[in-house]
């Protein structure tokens, strides 16, 4: 792992790891803590946005504030590859879960945006709401 030249404790390279690791690609404080005491290493949370903080100015992770309903969200993109420039997320409107998204055919939707409407959008910051599948599924279930 090459995170960056600066030095990284114990905990800040839990952190990384948690964070590389993640399958959603999008993580909350609240989510590192817990799976950091499920690991027996108890880290407040002032000491998780801490590091957080330092990783961001160090550009090994970035903070997204989706709304101002819920609470930042933190994404792993050291050594990212291209195919995260087409990543989007996916907020279910009944449940709140966010799934990180990605797919080529959003980039021709981007590529559209910025030549026909001469706006460069954000990839890592591109939200679409609606329901999702476990979501679609119950209220199947109830018909």
């Amino acid at each position: 792992m090459n995170y960056s030249n600066s030095y990284h404790t114990k905990q800040q390279q839990a952190i990384l790891e948690y964070m590389e690791n993640s399958t959603d690609g999008y993580v909350t404080v609240n989510q590192i803590a817990k799976h950091l005491k499920e690991q027996g290493r108890s880290v407040g949370t002032t000491t998780i946005y801490r590091h957080l903080d330092k990783f961001q100015k160090e550009g090994i992770v970035q903070k997204i504030v989706l709304d101002g309903n819920s609470g930042a969200y933190y994404q792993y993109i050291a050594g990212e590859s291209g195919n995260k420039d087409c990543q989007f997320l996916l907020k279910c409107e009944n449940c709140g879960e966010i799934t990180n998204m990605g797919c080529s055919h959003m980039q021709e939707l981007y590529m559209h945006v910025l030549e026909e409407h001469n706006f460069n959008v954000n990839p890592h910051r591109t939200m679409f709401y609606g329901v999702c599948g476990k979501c679609l599924y119950k209220k199947q279930d109830l018909f």
